[in-house]
């Protein structure tokens, strides 16, 4: 350079292996009233396994050039990916290599970044960043009845995105994004605000998603739907307390469109003790809304699922944990039998696992 600076490159390889021996009736998806409990060795239950590489280069001032790439694994099989492809007529294809973060962007100290390409989605951020079970989408309860076989669309990734954050001032930050559509229905679009102080905190997310989605990185679902989230928490240090309310509204497609909102409450909670956590967590989707009735065999319920989650996480050293959950899902489907009628089925899950970070 003509100045002659010499920029400071740096590049980290991470990840998180999760594996765990478990009884479960049904998917995270929601448990019907014709599931047999199958026992398996099964990955990610408290995370989602997965490999990356992130890095930056300092551009000086303040400024950086910054990266990341990272794939989902399932390492009780060895497979790549969360999910296999969806045949017709959902159409999705399975999760691409770098499904979980492909982009590259500018960060500046006092101004915050921006980000191109494929990323965590702004309301599964408000969702992981203030609940007990943090990430895991086997165990969560305000995951599963927000992003798991709900109504809900986009999933916890969109690809195509443009991504801006703003530098965080006195505790408060703010995020808003838009994924292009590239022929794929509509774009979708989302913002976040957030406030932390000492022990409190508190943050709001809402999203409106247009977009078809072509893998799993998007979704499974081509509905348009309207979300948002409020979550609050706070650190009484014998506990920390967690709650969120939200709302999703699903409007259904051009050529079938929909009315039908859903209420989501959570209350989630993390105690320490000994070197490890008791976790613990309720969620509930409801409606009040007509709906169409479906198959007793479809998951998670189209008028309400509820879930409640109890187990300890106990940490061997900063990297690794072991852990033990149970948790009971309930769901109540308006099914399609003559005359159609509510049907209820409920199931208790369990499992002990261990996760490595590196």
């Amino acid at each position: 350079m003509s100045n002659g600076a010499v920029m400071a490159q740096s590049m980290t390889i991470f990840g998180s292996l999760d594996a765990m021996a478990t009884r479960f009736t049904g998917t995270t998806a929601g448990v019907n009233s014709n599931d047999k409990a199958v026992k398996k060795l099964d990955g990610g239950g408290l995370s989602t396994s997965h490999f990356g590489v992130r890095g930056s280069e300092d551009l000086g001032g303040g400024a950086a050039a910054i990266f990341e790439l990272a794939g989902f694994i399932r390492n009780d099989t060895g497979q790549s990916g969360r999910s296999d492809a969806i045949g017709a007529p959902v159409n999705v294809a399975a999760d691409p290599m770098w499904s979980r973060a492909a982009w590259v962007g500018l960060s500046s100290k006092s101004l915050g970044r921006l980000r191109l390409g494929n990323g965590t989605s702004l309301l599964y951020l408000n969702s992981i960043t203030s609940n007990a079970f943090v990430d895991s989408t086997v165990f969560s309860p305000i995951n599963l009845v927000t992003f798991i076989g709900s109504p809900l669309s986009g999933g916890t990734g969109w690809t195509n995105q443009i991504l801006i954050d703003s530098a965080n001032f006195a505790g408060f930050s703010a995020s808003a994004s838009v994924s292009a559509s590239e022929g794929q229905g509509g774009r979708n679009a989302a913002a976040r605000v957030s406030y932390a102080a000492n022990a409190a905190g508190i943050s709001f997310a809402y999203q409106n998603v247009k977009k078809n989605p072509a893998t799993f990185a998007d979704g499974t679902s081509s509905n348009n739907a309207k979300a948002w989230q409020l979550a609050g928490s706070y650190d009484f240090k014998v506990v920390k307390v967690f709650a969120h309310v939200g709302r999703i509204h699903n409007d259904g497609t051009e050529a079938a469109p929909l009315n039908i909102g859903y209420k989501i409450r959570d209350l989630s909670a993390s105690i320490p003790v000994s070197t490890g956590y008791v976790l613990a967590g309720y969620a509930s989707r409801t409606t009040g809304d007509a709906v169409g009735p479906v198959p007793a065999t479809v998951a998670g319920g189209n008028k309400e699922r509820k879930v409640f989650t109890v187990g300890y996480d106990y940490f061997l050293s900063k990297r690794t944990d072991v852990y033990a959950m149970v948790m009971n899902d309930r769901t109540v489907t308006n099914t399609v039998s003559a005359p159609p009628r509510l049907l209820t089925a409920s199931a208790t899950n369990v499992g002990v696992g261990l996760r490595h970070r590196f």
